[in-house]
């Protein structure tokens, strides 16, 4: 799943939406406790894997959601607080910001922790592997395009529309008219950046494609670091005018929206967040009775 991580739409929700845990999920201990066996299904649907790279998955994954346990979740606390302490005293673009780019932070130490045990994978593929892994991605960029590109300027509009009233119902109850109204003009505005990620997708599948061809014989974690992450400078003056105008357009919806909250919805929304903090904690209590259940079993051994 490594290549289907696009940092800048997902920081555009930072401060409304709390992306750090988007779904469905009755629970979020639910949801978190199972997030490894998830991990596990997304890469076995992109490669088949021998009975000793699954093996070896699986211990990278324990050790991956045993750090994030354990060194991330008092930071996702910590940022549920500030969250719920921004939309009391008054959500501004300033600390919008803040929060975006702290979020940014929690995306990129988890980019380079799983990418410590990627880089170690990797070499271990057969050549039959690493052509069924290229044509996976193939037919997830062939996804993307059917479902992003090449479809009529309207459809675009109604996807970008739905996807953000659905989230935001989901979050705070009943949309407003008003709301509804300026998710529209956002959605009906909003400049097209689907096709240059489509062409930046096409681009990244050829240089993980000549990775993948070197791979028995180079250190791979800061060639993959390179390849999850978007360097601007490097874009066509064009690509950027526009992601910096859709970032911007993205920007001032979700700081609006969080100015524009009723009451109902900002106490729902706050009850949201509440539990999802409630559950985070328990979650670090589950850690340190497991640390306090290790300490006295290897002191009785």
């Amino acid at each position: 799943t490594f290549l289907e991580f696009n940092v800048g739409r997902v920081l555009r929700g930072a401060c409304l939406i709390l992306v750090l845990f988007l779904g469905a999920c009755s629970s979020t201990q639910f949801a978190y406790n199972r997030a490894d066996w998830f991990v596990r299904w997304q890469i076995e649907k992109l490669v088949d894997l021998s009975a000793d790279q699954q093996a070896r998955l699986e211990t990278h994954v324990d050790q991956l959601h045993d750090w994030h346990r354990r060194q991330e979740l008092p930071r996702y606390h910590a940022l549920i607080l500030q969250l719920q302490a921004t939309l009391k005293t008054g959500v501004t673009d300033a600390n919008y910001q803040q929060l975006s780019t702290e979020l940014e932070q929690v995306w990129l130490r988890l980019l380079d922790k799983s990418l410590q045990s990627l880089a170690q994978e990797i070499p271990s593929l057969s050549d039959k592997q690493a052509a069924q892994l290229l044509d996976s991605l193939s037919e997830k960029n062939d996804e993307f395009y059917r479902k992003w590109v090449v479809i009529p300027e309207e459809e675009l509009i109604e996807r970008r529309r739905e996807r953000v009233l659905d989230t935001l119902a989901q979050w705070t109850g009943e949309v407003t008219p008003a709301q509804r109204e300026r998710v529209e003009a956002w959605a009906s505005t909003a400049p097209d950046v689907y096709t240059l990620w489509h062409s930046q997708r096409l681009e990244r599948h050829a240089v993980f494609e000549a990775l993948l061809d070197q791979r028995k014989n180079r250190d791979l974690q800061e060639p993959l670091r390179a390849l999850m992450l978007v360097d601007e400078q490097a874009l066509q003056p064009w690509e950027r005018r526009r992601l910096d105008d859709n970032r911007r357009r993205a920007n001032e919806l979700m700081v609006w929206l969080g100015q524009n909250l009723t009451a109902g919805q900002r106490s729902h929304l706050l009850e949201e967040l509440g539990e999802i903090a409630e559950d985070i904690r328990q979650l670090q209590s589950h850690v340190c009775s497991s640390d306090l259940a290790e300490l006295i079993f290897r002191s009785a051994e």
